[in-house]
């Protein structure tokens, strides 16, 4: 489900490589105007770095590239607002990660199992 999922993102984000518009989490409406909503960006913003950082401590080896890669995008995604000219180092950092997840779900699901079964032994003795 992880490689399905990173690949379609992936192919998402090459078909709209020309795409670098800068836009915050939640732009204006009718509900948040100025200050308001500048702070529920960077409070979900924050959010998000927060999720990333305790996923990404959870995990070990490939994990770790699939998970770093996955959120290397989004966590780099507010410089664009603070910095447009950066728009489009940004998309190609975000791009790369993908393909770095990608290879690292490749690499987990093309990886052998280690499970025990009842009497003890691996599947790989």
């Amino acid at each position: 489900m992880a490689l399905g999922l990173t690949a379609l993102v992936f192919a998402l984000e090459i078909l709209h490589w020309g795409h670098t518009k800068s836009e915050w989490l939640f732009t204006a409406d009718r509900v948040l105007h100025g200050w308001p909503l500048m702070a529920a960006n960077v409070f979900f913003y924050g959010y998000l770095c927060w999720l990333g950082f305790w996923f990404i401590r959870g995990t070990v080896g490939p994990e770790r590239f699939f998970m770093v890669a996955w959120f290397a995008g989004s966590l780099f995604s507010p410089l664009r607002t603070l910095g447009p000219q950066w728009a489009v180092a940004i998309k190609h950092i975000g791009a790369v990660g993908l393909a770095v997840a990608l290879l690292a779900a490749l690499s987990l699901l093309l990886e052998p199992s280690h499970t025990a079964d009842s009497s003890g032994k691996t599947d790989a003795t």
